[in-house]
């Protein structure tokens, strides 16, 4: 069974969206001049970390940073230049703090004689990824794994404007023993291949180590250990490993909904989940049926993810994906569908399908019941004070972050706390909000212009009309105009 949960875990939490194509990078390009600065105007400032509506808006950029915000039309010197960007509202560019910007196409592939999961990294796929998060007004992005060399490309390459993209902040390879394996995964086994690979990840400048699925607790402890020593912030992806247990040993951030540890229930479902659980992933929908959210076991877990301010990242959608794997053209609709590379919605649908072997229509159905309770469990640790952050498990934005938004209000979160968790507050807990993410005066001007007011929707969240990076204005059909088939 063990070796069987990881498999599970890579259809349906890990990397487990679309990959698109595109045969060479899109370059940015300025739109703006080089005088003394840009003037936006006319729009309705939307600031969630201070709930501030600011109608007949301004923002005056130069060099990159936000030189002033204020109402109405400023004095402004006759080198500005003045953009008209009435009936908008512009908010911070968004965080996606889950987005496998540079991930390749999942395969399972026969290595020395054993089937093996493989993700690796194709330029064709980031050269398309990376500009469409940024037309979905993603400015930046946390990539929680991939390849290590090639997140460092990544990096290089949008840094000298050879690709238009979101900024990021990486994990390297992904701490997974076998059957995983390639260049996105390692499994050190030593006291020395585990410093060399955390020093690796280092060096190539990550920020976070990955630890996943089926790593032992002592496996976890080292990991912990050796990313602090080399300055890195330990992550981790685990379902059957207590949460309890990894952020204990210094895990700091956890992905996913995906709960199904037996530790969590109390004993009566316990035992219960325990006689039933099987060679099927029903456990993952059962799970949610048992578990109560008032007991003294999840209300510890909650207690001590807020008391440790450990941050999470609950990718509702992967659950709600998965709970409606029958029928996932009802779900994703085809507009949404269209932003992928159709070789790979099929290769997404194949492994759906294989996520959900030997489940019956009783199966999905109570699977849709439960995902209340999964939204209710996010209501839980926001309302307990733990840090969360929002994220798509994809390539970073398309519909899906506007959706996953919806989500989280959905299970009762303010829409106002949404949006911070999409802008000010994402990038604070995902480590670089002391310079992008919030409407300040000397930060990086990363911006977006919906044409539609998130606050009314959050879904409008996904009414892309422009978008602001490190200064540079971009219109966001210009950008899938150069991308899409």
């Amino acid at each position: 069974m063990r070796k069987f949960l990881p498999l599970l875990a890579a259809i349906m939490g890990g990397f487990s969206v679309l990959v698109p194509f595109l045969a060479g990078p899109v370059p940015a390009e300025a739109q703006q001049t080089n005088g003394q600065g840009d003037l936006y105007y006319g729009f309705t400032l939307i600031d969630p970390e201070t709930r501030t509506i600011l109608p007949d808006a301004h923002v005056l950029v130069a060099e990159g940073k936000i030189v002033s915000i204020g109402s109405g039309m400023p004095e402004a010197g006759a080198d500005v230049t003045r953009h008209d960007m009435g009936g908008l509202f512009m908010l911070p560019g968004f965080v996606d703090a889950h987005a496998h910007i540079t991930a390749g196409v999942h395969k399972v592939e026969v290595i020395d004689g054993a089937p093996t999961i493989t993700i690796e990294s194709d330029p064709a796929v980031t050269n398309f990824a990376a500009p469409v998060a940024l037309a979905f007004g993603v400015t930046s992005v946390r990539n929680p794994a991939g390849v290590t060399a090639t997140n460092a490309q990544y990096d290089a390459d949008v840094a000298a404007d050879r690709l238009l993209g979101p900024e990021a902040v990486h994990a390297g390879a992904v701490i997974q023993p076998p059957p995983f394996g390639g260049n996105a995964f390692a499994y050190p086994t030593t006291e020395e291949e585990w410093n060399a690979e955390a020093a690796e990840q280092a060096a190539a400048g990550m920020r976070y180590f990955k630890l996943y699925e089926s790593l032992t607790a002592d496996e976890v402890a080292t990991g912990v250990r050796v990313a602090k020593a080399h300055g890195l912030t330990p992550i981790g992806h685990f379902s059957t490993l207590p949460w309890l247990t990894a952020i204990r040993l210094g895990v700091e951030e956890l992905e996913h909904t995906l709960m199904v540890s037996d530790t969590l229930l109390e004993p009566d479902a316990r035992a219960a989940f325990l006689a039933e659980k099987d060679m099927t992933s029903r456990f993952i929908y059962r799970w949610f049926e048992l578990a109560d959210f008032d007991g003294p076991l999840i209300r510890e877990l909650v207690r001590e993810l807020a008391e440790r301010g450990t941050r999470v990242t609950l990718t509702l959608w992967v659950n709600e994906l998965t709970f409606n794997a029958d029928q996932i053209d009802a779900i994703w609709p085809a507009a949404w569908q269209a932003y992928e590379y159709p070789a790979t919605l099929a290769a997404l649908k194949q492994f759906m399908a294989m996520s959900v072997m030997g489940w019956t229509a009783d199966d999905f159905a109570r699977a849709r019941a439960v995902m209340p309770r999964v939204l209710a469990f996010a209501k839980l640790l926001h309302d307990s004070g733990v840090p969360m952050m929002l994220g798509t498990d994809g390539r970073g934005g398309t519909p899906i972050l506007a959706h996953e938004m919806a989500l989280h209000v959905a299970a009762g979160i303010p829409v106002w706390d949404v949006l911070a968790m999409a802008t000010s507050r994402g990038a604070d807990l995902a480590g670089f909000g002391e310079r992008t993410g919030h409407l300040r005066p000397g930060f990086e001007a990363d911006l977006v212009f919906l044409s539609a007011n998130p606050l009314d929707d959050v879904l409008n969240a996904a009414k892309v009309e422009a978008v602001i990076s490190n200064g540079v204005f971009h219109r966001a059909r210009d950008i899938l105009a150069k991308v899409m088939p």
